[in-house]
């Protein structure tokens, strides 16, 4: 089932015709609870400035900021939920952002009823990649206790390897692992 938010911002992202990949909060969703309501959207470096020309006309949508790398825009027929617009580049590494974009939507994420979604492992890489990642690290001992494999940071590590982040991603990395260590972490994941 989509979401209602996740069908909204899929309508006005395919009324501009926007290549885009749900990652974030509403991917995760697909494999394990979480309690996000935002939409987390992906697209390539190339097509970010075009993007957010495009959506800025949207009626639909109400704009409140930008940088280089993420935009936000509010969806008001859903109460004004968050629609994040995310550069590629960001997360990129020694590649191109069009280089990251096409491994996010061609390996990194699978299709729900028309709408592409990152793979959790993809969500992981990039939420560990933040200036904000010890927030998100957290987030992801709360996915593996919710049902999220912990074995998937094994792959994190190695879209880390591909695209040159393997050395900013290591502490980050050992870090998640060594919090699901925890003994009460480790007993809320192994009584799952």
């Amino acid at each position: 089932m989509i979401e209602p938010e996740v069908k909204a911002a899929a309508e006005i992202l395919r009324r501009h015709d926007i290549r885009y990949v749900v990652i974030g909060g509403q991917a995760i969703a697909r494999t394990a609870a979480t309690a996000t309501h935002d939409i987390d959207v992906m697209v390539a470096t190339a097509d970010f400035s075009w993007t957010l020309a495009r959506l800025r006309t949207d009626t639909a949508l109400a704009f409140d900021w930008e940088d280089h790398q993420l935009a936000r825009f509010r969806i008001k027929p859903e109460g004004g939920v968050p629609l994040d617009v995310i550069n590629s580049s960001a997360f990129a590494g020694d590649a191109s952002g069009a280089e990251f974009f096409r491994f996010l939507s061609e390996e990194g994420s699978t299709e729900s009823d028309g709408i592409s979604y990152a793979t959790p492992e993809v969500v992981w890489y990039t939420r560990l990649l933040t200036k904000r990642w010890k927030a998100y690290a957290e987030k992801i001992v709360t996915n593996v206790i919710d049902g999220v494999a912990a074995t998937r940071l094994g792959q994190v590590e190695d879209i880390g390897r591909r695209f040159g982040m393997e050395a900013k991603l290591r502490e980050r990395v050992a870090y998640v692992r060594e919090e699901l260590a925890r003994p009460e972490v480790a007993s809320l994941v192994r009584g799952r």
